[in-house]
């Protein structure tokens, strides 16, 4: 009788043990699923930070260009008005241009000249 006992009792435990065991795999597999699902969450996150971050990135360089441009054209005007008004300095007081000119070119010489 003892004997039968034992025998019964192995064969519960063997039973417990197997359920136990396929209740394990089955939540494995359950967290595999899930850790699948969050990975391919990550990555479409991922794909949409990238695109976020390059429109990002065109729109700073297409305002960066424009600013660029506007700078670039108020300099080239400075410049144009620097040169006419240069210009009507000129036509004014001829002799006085040609004396800066002498003397600036005099000044460049002998500062540059080897003594």
């Amino acid at each position: 009788m003892a004997q039968s006992q034992n025998t019964t009792s192995s064969t519960s435990t063997k039973e417990t043990d197997k359920a136990d065991t396929d209740a394990l795999k089955a939540q494995i597999d359950t967290l595999k699923a899930d850790l699948a699902s969050i990975t391919d969450m990550l990555g479409e996150i991922g794909v949409r930070r990238k695109d976020e971050t390059l429109e990002a990135a065109k729109a700073r360089y297409a305002s960066a260009r424009s600013e660029g441009e506007r700078l670039y054209s108020e300099a080239r005007h400075r410049a144009e008005d620097a040169q006419d008004q240069a210009l009507e300095a000129i036509r004014r007081q001829p002799a006085t241009a040609i004396g800066l000119a002498v003397g600036m070119g005099f000044l460049f010489g002998f500062l540059t000249s080897r003594k």
